[in-house]
């Protein structure tokens, strides 16, 4: 974006003036900001909220320098670099960064788990599935209270649908 004031330097600040009503924006370089008062920096703002934001972002520019994260065996892909493009390198990427993953899905969906359609070739197995994933649940409980005997039982029984399934997957 050009400078709308100058016409010659690239633009850093998006300037709006409100008056009567009506709302005039100008996109101006930083000597064009600078000549008509406005600055391309949060610091030259004053005020409890500026503040706040201003330490906010000093905390999380110290944060991502201290601790760089899991790094790709496959592509070498950080996950600084990931969280900065927004893009994984490759496949081996989805198990590098498989807890970030799943946090960030899980704040943009609500849950990991698919609840949408199933293809028509796999709906017999999708209440099976989802038995699986209740009893597993069920059996971690158990697990937490001490409930063995249960616990064992759950355990076989997870088994006998996982092999049931499987073999359902196997004949479709």
């Amino acid at each position: 974006m050009i400078c709308t004031d100058c016409g010659n330097r690239q633009a850093v600040v998006t300037y709006t003036e409100f008056a009567d009503g009506k709302a005039t924006a100008w996109n101006l370089c930083e000597e064009c900001a600078a000549r008509r008062g406005v600055s391309a920096s949060l610091s030259s703002l004053s005020g409890p909220l500026v503040n706040i934001l201003m330490g906010l972002l000093e905390e999380a520019g110290r944060e991502g320098a201290a601790e760089p994260g899991p790094t790709c065996d496959g592509c070498g892909l950080s996950l600084a670099e990931f969280r900065k493009r927004g893009r994984l390198g490759c496949p081996a990427c989805y198990a590098a960064f498989h807890d970030e993953l799943a946090s960030l899905v899980r704040r943009i969906h609500g849950s990991t788990e698919h609840a949408g359609r199933v293809p028509g070739s796999l709906e017999s197995l999708e209440g099976p599935r989802r038995e699986v994933l209740r009893l597993r649940a069920e059996l971690e409980r158990a697990v937490k209270r001490e409930e063995y005997e249960r616990a064992a039982s759950l355990r076989d029984l997870i088994r006998q649908k996982e092999e049931s399934l499987r073999a359902g997957r196997e004949r479709s």
